[in-house]
């Protein structure tokens, strides 16, 4: 009875673990809500990931992972304009099955948020423009019916991945307004089909969960997981005094704080994205930004190389089009038609002089008595980001360009780059993109990421193929044409160095470089469990 009594405590969820929001993406923000269907960040989409998933899920090798997804498969039928996807047999968190039902239900929230302009991903994946309807297809599958051919990856991957079953006998008659009200209210999200429940919300603090016993797929570990968003340079010190479990690290320490006692370290991947400095081309200080000349000027200045030995310490991969580095599959090779940006100050010269912009009297190129000079925007005034930026208001200088920069808070940066400005310049941002890097919302015309206004027909068409047309041949030459063209000038990034506690495993399990949480996975040594350790403060 005894063996049988300790077989069961180990095998029931047990101790509790303190993460911040953040980790494989960037640094910790606080998320905006727990609506997966107003999830506008990654930060926000990995407090919501424990409680709902999505019909696909992204999985490491950024494919179609039908473990952790809620479609059991994905069917492509009539010539690629019908979607046919059959359900697991799972239940929501009360013991009610998931039905094609539900799947019907979220669909039409997420078209009512869209059709009052207030669904955050308008446009990805095809969603929800792209589909002419969504019926069941029995009692375990689900058809969507698109308006035109489609690359069955690509829809898979970047549409199916935002569409989540809702519980209508939960969520009612719900209103867009409604749903916005309550991006908080724990009563609302109550019942729910990932692998944890929620216990508490403290919207400027933390967020506690605990498991849900009736998940389909791999039991949590943890008996209770709390994710905070502490500021960006205060992770490391929770983590270090014992009130977090595990901790970003910039590369300037991480060698300094290896081999630490009672704690491990991971160098996981560059982030599943890129970063950009968008630039403006309705901008009325900088009307020269929407010159082609002048913006692979800027590329061929930029100095990469040494912005990865100098902030990320070596540990980083160049990057001159909007793919990431680490895309496998979705990444063509460099250009070798002479179109491929690299660090070449003379090159640089060369097509401002082409665009007829001539040295001035201190170093600073004019043309037509306008100096070519602009303001470049963050938000974090001690990153590694702002670095980056530093570096590159060095580099842009040699060649003759006056790059300045400006600190705003987050959220009003975010809101003035969102607007049709013409107020701004330029704007630091991480970039996310689907599973499949097409470029929709971020480059085509009216896209609704496309926060510098580029507007380009060649761009247009060729990112309109990578969703019609299988396979990647159709992705590769928009990235080719993105690189030649530098709709925003691409930026490094550096790998993610994570510092954990000792007592946490099965972070290898936890995150991927897409972002995508998975914390059933983590456990901790604790008393409590039969297992050596101690835990971690719990705010």
């Amino acid at each position: 009875m005894l063996g049988a009594a300790l077989l069961a405590c180990a095998a029931a969820p047990c101790g509790s673990a303190v993460i911040p929001t953040g980790i494989a993406l960037g640094y910790p923000a606080a998320p905006t809500g727990l609506n997966p269907l107003l999830a506008a960040d990654f930060d926000t989409l990995q407090t919501i990931l424990p409680l709902y998933r999505p019909l696909a899920w992204i999985g490491r090798d950024l494919g179609f992972d039908r473990q952790r997804s809620l479609a059991a498969s994905v069917q492509a039928l009539e010539a690629n304009t019908r979607f046919r996807v059959n359900l697991k047999p799972w239940r929501w968190s009360d013991g009610r099955p998931i039905t094609p039902d539900d799947v019907v239900f979220g669909w039409n929230l997420l078209k009512a948020l869209d059709a009052r302009g207030l669904y955050p991903q308008s446009g990805q994946g095809g969603i929800p423009g792209r589909v002419a309807s969504v019926v069941p297809a029995g009692d375990e599958a689900v058809d969507f019916v698109l308006k035109a051919p489609t690359n069955p990856e690509w829809f898979t991957l970047n549409g199916l991945s935002l569409v989540y079953p809702l519980p209508r006998h939960a969520w009612g008659r719900i209103t867009p307004d409604e749903m916005q009200g309550r991006v908080f209210d724990p009563s609302l999200y109550q019942v729910v089909d990932g692998p944890f429940r929620l216990a508490e919300v403290r919207p400027d603090q933390y967020i506690v969960y605990e498991p849900n016993p009736l998940y389909g797929g791999h039991q949590a570990e943890l008996r209770r997981l709390v994710v905070i968003f502490p500021e960006s340079n205060a992770g490391l010190h929770k983590l270090w005094s014992g009130e977090a479990d595990m901790a970003r690290v910039s590369a300037a320490i991480w060698r300094r704080l290896q081999g630490k006692h009672g704690f491990s370290f991971k160098a996981l991947p560059e982030p599943y994205g890129y970063a950009i400095l968008a630039l403006n081309m309705h901008s009325r200080h900088a009307p020269f930004l929407n010159d082609v000349h002048v913006r692979r000027a800027l590329a061929f200045a930029t100095d990469q190389p040494t912005m990865i030995r100098i902030i990320f310490g070596g540990m980083g991969t160049e990057n001159h089009m909007p793919a990431p580095t680490g895309a496998g599959p979705w990444r063509g090779p460099e250009p070798s038609d002479g179109t491929a940006i690299h660090y070449d100050p003379a090159q640089a010269k060369a097509e401002l002089a082409a665009a007829g912009w001539r040295p001035g009297p201190d170093g600073v190129r004019l043309r037509d008595g306008k100096l070519l000079a602009f303001t470049a925007i963050t938000s974090e005034p001690d990153s590694e980001n702002t670095r980056l930026l530093q570096m590159l208001r060095e580099d842009l200088r040699k060649v003759g360009v006056d790059m300045s920069l400006q600190i705003m808070a987050y959220p009003q940066m975010t809101a003035l780059l969102g607007e049709d400005s013409d107020a701004w310049d330029a704007g630091f941002q991480n970039v996310t993109p689907g599973g499949v890097p097409d470029g929709v919302t971020y480059f085509d015309t009216g896209g609704a990421s496309n926060w510098g206004h580029y507007s380009d027909a060649e761009m247009d068409r060729l990112i309109g193929d990578t969703d019609g047309l299988p396979g990647p041949a159709a992705l590769f030459a928009y990235q080719k044409y993105a690189e030649a063209q530098q709709p925003g000038l691409f930026l490094p990034q550096g790998k993610q160095l994570i510092m954990i506690a000792g007592r946490l495993h099965g972070v290898e399990d936890f995150v991927n470089e897409y972002g995508f949480w998975s914390p059933e996975y983590l456990a901790v040594d604790d008393p409590a469990c039969h297992r050596p350790g101690t835990g971690a403060a719990l705010p």
